[in-house]
Order: structure tokens, then sequence, then C-alpha cells
């Protein structure tokens, strides 16, 4: 990555129906722009018109978006029976929504974070209906529907951040203890599901995505008390340091951020109700 430059999607805008927490709510399928919306329902962007499609889920609330190979997998709260699913959502076939599984009873956590790896769904963090923040991670291989346990994260947090990057699942940020806000990232190979920590980000609270299979922090919060940042960072492993990238155009915490097949960092959204997307091209 040596060329970067802000790219033409700040002028569409965050579907708009909860910026509360989007943290990975948002993915590309075939160049289209896919986010979770707070009111349940997923939100595609069509490039050629600019212009936000509806796919309606009709009970849940969405709290984590994965899209690998055409296909959208969600994590929702179902409010009917009180209880995380995953479904998957077909955006190229019928458009419809199809059950996976059900999270396990351990697993029926509020604020969890999701990635995906050949057909591995892994959950990490979250906080009990007691209010409880845990360290827990655990694997669902969506072939057979099984669940297993990986050891515990060094760091009880929720509303964390979560990639999968060559075989190597990164967490980082989220909740720790009260309003506390980590900065810790921890790391676990998906083979002996060991965690491990690299130094922590600038800023606390970021967002973690993968750019050209290179793990990219973006915005948080410069202390833990302080207002969002536009800080953006790229861990370097040679040197085992976080290198600055062009700063965001907008200051944003708890936001989402993903890359496009073509390597577009993209970031959206954010706790204090900006709307706005933006990219950052790296060549």
């Amino acid at each position: 990555m040596t060329v970067c430059h802000h790219g033409h999607r700040g002028m569409y805008r965050w579907p708009g129906y909860d910026s509360w927490y989007p943290c990975n709510r948002m993915g590309e399928i075939e160049s289209r722009v896919v986010v979770g919306g707070g009111d349940g329902n997923l939100h595609v962007l069509t490039h050629e018109h600019d212009k936000w499609d509806k796919f309606v889920r009709k009970n849940g609330y969405i709290r984590n978006v994965v899209c690998h190979q055409g296909v959208c997998l969600v994590c929702v709260k179902d409010e009917d029976k009180d209880q995380l699913v995953i479904e998957q959502f077909y955006l190229n076939e019928d458009k419809k929504w199809r059950f996976v599984t059900v999270l396990p009873n351990e697993l029926q956590l509020y604020d969890v974070s999701v990635a995906l790896h050949d057909n591995s769904l892994y959950v990490v963090g979250g906080v009990t209906k007691s209010d409880e923040i845990v360290n827990t991670a655990s694997v669902c291989d969506l072939h057979s529907g099984h669940w297993y346990k990986m050891d515990d994260m060094q760091t009880k947090r929720c509303f964390c951040s979560s990639v999968i990057i060559n075989n190597t699942v990164f967490v980082g940020g989220g909740r720790s203890d009260g309003l506390y806000c980590s900065n810790i990232v921890e790391c676990a190979d998906v083979r002996d599901r060991k965690w491990r920590t690299i130094p922590s980000t600038t800023t606390y609270r970021s967002t973690l995505t993968s750019v050209s299979n290179r793990l990219v922090a973006t915005g948080g919060r410069t202390r833990q008390i302080y207002p969002p940042s536009n800080i953006v960072e790229l861990y370097d492993e040679r040197s085992t340091k976080w290198l600055p990238l062009p700063l965001m155009t907008r200051k944003r915490w708890g936001h989402a951020a993903f890359s496009t097949q073509n390597g577009e960092l993209i970031t959206a959204g954010g706790f204090l109700g900006d709307y706005s997307i933006e990219s950052l091209k790296c060549d």
C-alpha cells in the first residue's frame, strides 16, 4: 500500500434506520454495498442507480452482517423467541431468507461480533442478559451445524470488531468494563484457536477490517472517554507497529468498515448519528 486516495462514496448515505453500533453490519455482494439496518431489514446500494433497495425480514434486529461468495449471512435477534439465530440471504436468487442455525444457549448474548472463514462462523465476545461482559469465543461449522468452543480470550469485551486474515482471526476494541473502551487487539490461528495479543491500536474502540489481506483499524477514540477520531492505521507485521494511513473525512467510532474486492476501504455510520459513507482506495 503506497498510494491512497479518498473515493466518491461520500455522496452516499447510510440508510439511517439505526447508526447505533453498526460495526460488523456491512459487507459487499458483487460490488454492491450491503447494510443490515436496525429496522431488521437489509439495505443494498445499487451503483447503477445510486439508490438503496430494501429487503424485508419480518421480525428481528440484525446484529451482524457477513458477505461471502454472493451470500449474505446475518446474525439476527429474533424478538418472538428471544434468541440469536443465523440466517442466509441470497441476493441474486429468489431473494428469500433461509434459516441456518440457532446460537447455543451459552452464546445467547447481546452485542457479539461475528466473522466468516471457509464456511466456519466465529462468534466472539458479548454481554449476558445480566449485563456481564464475557471473553468467550466459539466457531460453528456451517456444513454440519456443529459448534466448537475456542479458548477464552484474554480480554472480556462486547461491541468489539473481528476480522479473519490468512487463517488468523483478529479481535479488537469493544467495551471491556462499564464504560471502559479497549484498544487491546488479540488474535488466534483458526487451527489451534489459542489467543495471543499484538500491539494495541492507537485509538480505543476502533473498527478492524482487512484491506488486501492486511489488518487495518479505523476510527475509535483517542482516549477512553474522548470524542471520536478519524485516525486510520495499518498493522505492519514486520515491525509489529501500527502505521498511519490518510485520515477519514469524518470522525467515527462504533462504525462499520469493510474492504471491497478491489481493495477499497469503506467506512460508514457511527455512534453520533453520522449516516455518511466514505472510501479510501489503496493501490
